[in-house]
Formats: C-alpha cells, structure tokens, sequence
C-alpha cells in the first residue's frame, strides 16, 4: 500500500505547486473551482510537492465532462445566459441576497483534549463567523476539555452534559443552541473556512430544506488501516449535490430507507424547527449502549420520512482523522454491522408501513454489501482483508435483538422518550404520479417553480430564447423547486447544451472552452533539476554463453547519452566459459559477477545484491538499446510514487520466418501509449487474475533498489524465470508484487531498446514453449503465496477458452498463426504445473539467491 498519501486541496482558479513534504508518496488532491469541489484524485508528489502540471494532466483527461457540468450550473445561476459561458468568465457563485440563517455549531467530545484543540482551532479559522459554537462535553473523566476552552477559545461556549452517550449530548446541544441551524461536527474533525458560510447559503436558498450533510474527506492517510478505511468506502460521498425527499406520511421507498448514503454525523446540519416535529436524537442508537451507534444515520432516516428535501452539499468540507490501527478499525466495523442490524430493527419497530422497504434494503445489504465484498475479498485478499469483511458480518449478526435491549437499558418509560416521531400517517387520499408541464427560458433569470406545491413531478421543458433545448424531470413531492436545484438537474442532463449555446458546430465551441481551460490550469513550470542532480544507475545485464550478443548490447550501453554516474554489472549464469572474460576485455568499466545457480531469475539477484546505486536499470545479452534510452526510462522514477518503468521493446530485424511468427504471436511490444499501472488497477479485476503481462518485461527495465528490501516485493521468484524448468514469468509476478504492495508501475514507450528475436523455428519453439509453462506457473504462485483464486479463472477458463478461440479461427481462415506454434502452447499450459514442481525442487536443491545486505526474508 503506497503510505504515507498527503490530503491536500487544489484550487484550479489559482494553479501552481502545492509543497507535499519530503516523506509523501502521493497526494489525495482535492480539486476544486472556485471553491466548488469537482473531483477527489491521487496525485504523484515530485521532489517533495504536488505539480502543477500533474493536476492539470489529470483534469484534462477525467474531468471535462464534470468542468462543463459546473461551467453551466455557474451560468444558470446568473442573470440569464445571454451567450454560451467562457471558462475565463468563470467565477465563485453570487452572493445571496437575502439575510442568511442563524447557525450554532456544536462540537461533542469527550475526554479527548488534543484532538479537540485541532477542531477549535479549525472552527476559530472559519471565513463566516457562526451565531456561536457550543462544545458538549460528555461526561467528561477530567476537567482537560473545560480548561482548553475557558483558556484558549473564550468565544466558544462550554456545556458539561453529565449523561454518557453521543446523542444525549447531541440532544443537549439542541437544549441550548439558539441559532435557526444546529450544524454538528465531532472532535476528530477540521473543517474547511468555508464550511459554515456553504451550510446557511443552502438553507438560505431554499426553506423546504430541512437536513444538509457535506463531504468528509480524510484528514490523513499515513497508517494502512486509514488507507483501508478509505478503501471501503470511507465517509465521503463524492463530489456531486444530490436531493433526498419522500411524501409525507406515506411508506419509505426502500431506496430512500438507508439514509447513510448522504454522509456522516461529523458533517450535518438540522433545521432546529425540524425536531420539534420528527424528534430528538435517540439515545437507544448510541457508542456505549448494546447498539454501539447509528444515532446520525437515524436522525437522518426521519427527517427524510418528514417530507422535508435532505441535501448532500460536497462545498460543505470537513476533514476526519481516521483510526489509525487494524485493531481500532477491527472494532469500528464490527459496530458498523451491529448498528446497521439495530437501526433496521428500530426502524420497523417504529414505522410498521415501512417494513416493505426495509426487508429489501436488508436484502439488499446482505447481497450488494455484505456477500460481494466477502466473495470479492476471497478471490482477491489484497484488496481488502477478509477478517475485517467478517467482522461487520458478525457484527451485523450479532446485532439481532439489540435495540430492543439498548431501549429497555436506556429509555424503558415510552412516555419520556425524546425521538417520538410527530408527524401523522398518510390518509390514503393523496393523489400520487401528478405531473405538470413547466416551461423554462434560461435566457432569464431562473426563478422559483412553485407549480411544484400542487404536484408530485414536474416536466420541465428547458429552452434559449424559444429554442427548445431538452426536457428533465424533477420529483417535487408538493415542494416548490428553487433557483439553485433547477440550475442543478439542468445543468446534470443538458449541460452540453447549456455551455455550447447557439455554436453552429458545439464541438468545435467545446474545444476552444478547453484549450482556454488549458491555459489557466497549466502555468509555466520550473525547468527540472540538471544532470549533475540526477540519481545514478547501476544497469544490470544478465548473460548466459552469448559472448556476440553481449558485445553488441555493452556496445549500446556504453554510447547512451547520460551523464549519469554509471554502475554497469554483467551476472554470467555459466560461468567458466571464456567468451565472456573475453568480451569484458574490452570493457575494462563493467563489473563481472558470477552466479553458478541456473536461471535468470538468480542471476537478476545476484546483479541487484551488486548493485551500489539508488536506481536499478535491467536488460538483457540481446538487447540494443537507443541513446536517449536510459533517460527516458528512469525519468518517470523523479515521482515519489512511481517504483517501476518499462519501456518500449521493439525488433531488431523481422528477416526470419521464426522472427515473423514471434511478433505474430505478440512480440515484446507494449504499444505507444504512455500508461500507467497502481492498485486501483491491480484490484479492479475482481474475478479475473490480474494481466501483469502488460506492462512489459526485464529486458527494458528501471526500479528503485529499495524495492528488493520492502518485504512485500522482495527478489525475483528463483522458481521462475529462464534456465529453470518452469520458464519465464518471473518479471510478470514481480509487477504483480510491486502493484499489489501499493506501488505506481509506468510504461514508457520513449524508452527504445531493440530485441534480436530467436532466428530458427527450433530456438522459437523452446521460447514459446517456456512462455506457456511460465504462464502457469506464475498464476499458480499467485494462488499458493497469495490465495488469489483468480488465478484458477485464468487456468481453467480464459487460457483453454482463448486456445479454442484461437484455434477455431485458424480453422475458419480468420488466422494464420501455424498449427504447430498452437500446440506448442497448449502443451507448455498442460506441462505448466509438473515443471513449477520441478523448478521448485531445483530452488530447495540449490536454495536461495544473493541477497542485499540487510533484506527482509522473502513475501509469503
């Protein structure tokens, strides 16, 4: 896993560096515009800061669409689009122009100082100064809180609540709270400057509103158990503004029951007036009562039963410390279970008409959450660790019957419970599916749709100075549609044709919005470090009695143009012979290391043990590589992030029939894209075995010499590889520990070396014939260290499925890949097993290979 990764955020209309310190891998990059965040993407950190230009790259190619989205809801919330929007003319949204609500922010702790003195801080910073903050604390085992707040923050109020439990102090901050707005945050939390200024400007605009919850970002990731937890889905909810709202009085879509899906109680904010109709928090659902919490997903659940429209707000930003041990996050989850099994059980208890949706919730849960995750986490452990899957199922099983214990242990008197739920059961008489037609020009002013009150849906025909433009449906449930929302759903479905306007060819109108987007986020870089800055390079070359061959590649190396402080090492795998000595002669700077155990694989680790320079380059006796060669395929290596390149291998000669038929069969090549390979691509292959084979091979190589030493990476597997008799595949299960550990792996296809294929159809049947028992043999290391069952997808389905593909076009004339190259394969996939038997017998009879001083012992 690539620890530690530095959250930070990135404003587009003011671009440049971003300083990520020294020790970060990577950046989590919070892009905004304008304050309006757009998306969340891992960023490289190149000596020590986030670039510019690497933020740049990946907005103008994942972001355009989301850009246009934003460019068109900005110009709908003007004075009418009078022409099509311009990037440049891009700008914060207007300044609201009534009066905004009142907002009391309560903060609930307990018995955590340190923490707290960060949030206090956080809300000490805010731009718009709330009404007041009132801090709860929760039957506190010190006076620590009470002093940080008397003497550092006398502007925030302190409340003791002497009850324990997270909702009593949440209910005793609505007791107190005077402001029209309680907006609650917890004492693990930072908020953004402009958290508070983003909640009343929702509320301000739109009073059918009743919940706002925002976007809760991390606010680190330094420990693998914070990573994880982001990785399982953490408590953000994206950067998009999404609407929640049911009928009044009538039963819970089931869609609409799990209300967790508008976020966390670290980010919420309440209509004080609310509570006094759909009830306080109830303290049955609460840490520390046999529920052990979902108070905020609750709360959550009857403000949207109220009928009132619930809002995910992503400007609304807080950032969350998140458990930094496997033990906590453990612990975490199985309460996660085990409150979601009590919340449901609450829920039907408590509103018998819903019980419908919340049976196929539970359904729901336990397929698409619960019983995916599992099996996905079976078939691919490195994703995410079984144990902590099974832990939120236990705890989910473990749940049945406890609200009902945590109510009697709470609140056994009924008639003093404080989340009684006020608002009547429908009559039966509403009159559902009432739809109207509302015409919308957007060369004015938006304005409030109150056709909604009478209706359940409106049909909204949005056009540009009565050129219809596309139609939208908006679910109003009785409610009027303001500005804000209406420029929201346009923007979503018809923001092409908002942003290209009257353009007698959008396509072309879009392309100069994007090349104008370009100049803003792309500013001028300094130029990168000189050469005399530049890390060194031992490059290693492996041989094996192929004194020509090896002539010809020291040949090349000897002319790149680098100025680099150079390491050249030769590993001779049959040492004593003197064709080698020999060509070394005239190599007087090459350094000889003999290695007298077969196989390539031990020879590759004897060269690194040899290796004194921070960066490894790797190519092979018949290899030719090009001048700019080694330049290009290390620069990748200046990002913090990047462990590995492969560079572009292409033929030396297609003279040979046998040289024709390799390239035919797929050659060494890669292709002419720049690509990159991390481990959201590694773990996107859910039931299929990871296709390491892309990335290239040894021959064209450069990593960091540290990734011998990291334990989950390690040398290269001495059962595979040339000379042994399992064959190759020892480079694709080396890529697939380096991703599977975390780390960026990139393919440069700058970086030119020249293969001289084998020129005899006998010299090409030994090689096809190893790359097929190589195949299987990596797939089935894969299964026995790593217990990843996609291997058996590859072994038993996709290879005899694509060698039937493969013959039948053959038969059908759609090929003309010969038949005996066909069964050469198919017998090498058949021999795969039987010869990683043998090469394992050859490692246990010859045992391990060089080692740098200091390695760990190899990955299990």
């Amino acid at each position: 896993m690539l620890l530690p990764i530095r959250p930070l955020d990135y404003e587009l209309s003011a671009p440049g560096d971003l300083p990520a310190g020294e020790g970060s891998r990577a950046a989590r990059v919070l892009v905004r515009w304008h304050g309006v965040p757009l998306s969340v993407m891992q960023v490289p950190v190149v000596g020590g800061k986030v670039r510019a230009g690497d933020v740049g790259y990946r907005v103008m190619a994942r972001l355009q669409a989301r850009i246009g989205r934003e460019m068109a809801r900005r110009a709908l919330l003007g004075d009418g689009v009078t022409a099509p929007p311009e990037v440049r003319d891009h700008g914060p949204d207007p300044q609201p122009s009534a009066a905004l609500p009142t907002i009391s922010v309560a903060v609930c702790t307990r018995d955590r100082p340190d923490d707290m003195a960060k949030c206090l801080a956080s809300l000490a910073a805010l731009r718009v100064a709330p009404l007041e903050v009132i801090v709860v604390d929760n039957a506190p085992a010190t006076d620590a809180t009470e002093r940080l707040v008397k003497e550092h923050f006398p502007q925030f109020r302190y409340v003791r609540e002497e009850t324990p439990g997270l909702d009593h102090a949440r209910n005793r901050a609505i007791a107190e709270a005077r402001g029209e707005i309680i907006a609650y945050t917890d004492d693990d939390v930072m908020v953004d400057p402009g958290w508070v200024d983003a909640l009343a400007r929702v509320f301000g605009e739109d009073p059918a509103v009743g919940l706002v919850t925002g976007l809760i970002e991390p606010a680190e990731l330094e420990t693998e158990a914070q990573a994880l937890f982001e990785r399982y889905g953490g408590f953000g909810r994206g950067c998009f503004r999404s609407y929640l709202q049911s009928l009044p009085g009538a039963p819970m879509p089931w869609n609409l029951v799990g209300a967790g899906q508008l976020g966390a109680g670290a980010n919420m904010a309440i209509r004080r007036s609310l509570f006094d109709e759909i009830g306080w928090f109830d303290p049955a659902l609460d840490v520390g009562t046999p529920t052990l919490g979902g108070g905020d997903h609750e709360i959550f659940f009857r403000c949207v039963r109220s009928g009132m429209l619930c809002l995910y707000e992503p400007t609304a930003v807080v950032r969350h410390r998140h458990r930094r041990t496997m033990q906590e996050l453990s612990k975490l989850l199985y309460s996660y279970g085990h409150a979601t099994r009590c919340f449901f059980e609450r829920e039907a208890a408590e509103f018998p008409p819903d019980r419908p949706g919340i049976r196929k919730l539970i359904r729901w849960w336990w397929r698409h959450w619960a019983w995916e995750r599992w099996k996905r986490s079976l078939w691919a452990p490195s994703w995410f660790p079984r144990q902590l899957v099974t832990r939120e199922i236990k705890g989910y099983l473990d749940g049945i019957g406890g609200y009902r214990r945590a109510r009697v242990k709470i609140v056994a008197d009924e008639s003093k419970r404080p989340d009684t739920f006020k608002i009547p059961p429908a009559d039966g008489k509403q009159e559902l599916c009432r739809t109207g037609l509302v015409v919308v020009d957007i060369a004015e002013p938006l304005r409030v749709l109150h056709e909604g009150l009478a209706k359940d849906s409106l049909e909204v025909l949005v056009q540009w100075r009565g050129k219809p433009l596309g139609r939208i449906t908006l679910r109003s449930l009785g409610k009027a549609v303001v500005p804000s929302r209406l420029a929201d759903e346009i923007s979503r479905v018809l923001w092409w044709d908002v942003v290209t306007l009257g353009s007698a060819d959008p396509a072309i109108a879009w392309s100069r919005q994007l090349a104008q987007l370009q100049d803003v986020i792309h500013p001028a870089r300094p130029e990168d470090a000189g050469a005399e800055d530049a890390a060194g390079v031992s490059v290693i070359v492996a041989t094996c009695d192929r004194p020509e061959d090896l002539r010809r590649c020291l040949t090349s190396l000897f002319a790149l143009e680098t100025s680099r402080r150079l390491q050249v090492i030769v590993v001779d795998n049959r040492p004593g012979l003197p064709g080698i000595r020999e060509v070394l002669r005239d190599f007087p700077q090459v350094e000889l290391v003999e290695e007298h155990r077969p196989g390539s694989s031990y020879a590759r680790n004897a060269g690194i043990a040899a290796a004194r320079e921070e960066i490894v380059v790797m190519t092979d006796d018949d290899m030719v590589v090009s001048p700019g060669w080694l330049e290009q395929l290390v620069k990748p290596l200046e990002r913090a992030d990047v462990a590995a390149v492969s560079g572009h291998t292409l033929p030396a000669s297609l003279e040979s029939e046998a040289e024709v038929e390799f390239e035919a069969y797929g050659g060494f090549g890669r292709g002419y894209q720049v690509r990159e390979f991390d481990e959201y691509w590694f773990h996107r292959w859910k039931r299929r075995a990871v296709p390491t084979w892309q990335l290239g091979g040894t021959g064209n190589l450069a990593f960091r010499r540290s990734l011998s030493a990291d334990p989950r990476v390690g040398p290269f597997e001495e059962c595979l590889g040339a000379g042994v008799p399992a064959g190759v595949g020892e480079d694709t299960l080396w890529f697939y520990r380096i991703l599977r550990a975390g780390h960026v792996v990139v393919y440069e296809p700058a970086a030119v070396a020249w293969h001289h294929h084998r020129v005899t159809r006998e010299g090409l049947r030994r090689q096809l014939l190893a790359y097929s028992k190589g195949h299987v043999a990596y797939h089935l290391v894969t299964l026995m260290k790593f217990g990843d069952k996609r291997a058996l997808v590859r072994i038993l389905f996709e290879l005899p499925q694509s060698m039937f593909s493969r013959a039948w076009d053959r038969l059908r004339g759609r090929s003309r890949y010969p038949w005996r190259l066909l069964a050469i394969e198919a017998y090498g996939m058949l021999a795969g097993p039987w010869s990683l038997w043998q090469s394992m017998r050859h490692v246990r009879k010859h045992g391990p290979g060089a080692r740098p001083a200091g390695h760990s012992p190899d990955p299990a």
